[in-house]
């Protein structure tokens, strides 16, 4: 499974870059060490609540928007979590699941 530091970093860096800002903007944006910033995309390091929120501040978005990277993870951990989701769903969940994703398929 790949680790939540990892998983947040990307995130940080999505939307980082979404805003044009480079790791030193972001960095000066948040009070922090351009460095910091590097070791935080790059799942070194993981920051505290406080730099959390001045993160989510500086990129204009909420603080949850950082921990909602399900679709960051690998090919075969996303298929797990699929599988995993589809096992749930009732027999009409599954027909409606199946269609969308014969969609996807028949592009």
């Amino acid at each position: 499974m790949t680790n939540i530091k990892i998983l947040f970093g990307r995130k940080i860096k999505e939307y980082r870059k979404k805003k044009n800002l480079t790791q030193a903007q972001l960095a000066e944006l948040v009070n922090v060490d351009d460095k910091h910033i590097s070791c935080i995309e790059s799942g070194k390091n993981f920051p505290s609540s406080d730099l959390i929120e001045r993160l989510a501040n500086s990129l204009s978005i909420e603080p949850k928007d950082l921990f909602e990277f399900y679709y960051l993870q690998d090919a075969a951990e996303l298929k797990t979590d699929i599988i995993s989701m589809l096992d749930k769903l009732s027999q009409e969940e599954l027909a409606l699941a199946h269609k969308y994703i014969r969609t996807f398929l028949l592009k």
